[in-house]
């Protein structure tokens, strides 16, 4: 699938959207338990976005919870008071962190493959970040955004995990 095919999918998978997202704090909760991981990306969740806020909450509480911002046509992951970005996406403040201190990563995505193939908004930030991140990677969508094929191209980076509300699949 081509640019027009990944661009055509985005619009379908966002009108549909939002679903319920309960049962997603849990889900990954049980990841960061697993994964032992100190400092932890994640995201403040849009209106249509699968909704992580309570996990955020809860996830401040035993680790080093970052945030990621824009910063020219990469992301890097900071604490601080969250503000409104370019792109309408909420972003923090504070001083950035290294990349390589980060243990456990929740990626937002509009749908994602069993493969770890994931659909992003289209600017490929998460695409660039996770080319060098050696941590654990979570995509987080709603149980109707696995789906069985999302398109890749070369530069398309995997995840190793995806949580929805109701699941959680590693990638073979």
């Amino acid at each position: 699938m081509d640019y027009q095919g990944k661009k055509e999918l985005r619009a379908q998978l966002s009108q549909a959207r939002p679903h319920s997202s309960e049962g997603l704090t849990q889900q990954l909760a049980a990841i960061v338990s697993s994964s032992g991981a100190k400092t932890i990306a994640s995201y403040v969740p849009l209106a249509n976005e699968p909704d992580v806020s309570e996990f955020n909450r809860l996830a401040a509480q035993s680790a080093y919870l970052v945030f990621p911002r824009i910063v020219g046509d990469t992301l890097e992951f900071a604490t601080g008071e969250q503000v409104r970005g370019q792109f309408g996406t909420y972003e923090p403040t504070g001083e950035a962190v290294e990349l390589a201190s980060i243990g456990l990563m929740i990626v937002p995505a509009l749908a994602v493959d069993d493969m770890g193939n994931r659909l992003g908004k289209g600017k490929g930030f998460y695409d660039r970040v996770l080319g060098s991140f050696r941590g654990l990677s979570v995509a987080v969508v709603f149980d109707c955004e696995l789906i069985e094929a999302v398109p890749s191209e070369p530069h398309d980076q995997r995840v190793a995990m995806i949580a929805t509300p109701l699941r959680t699949l590693v990638v073979s």
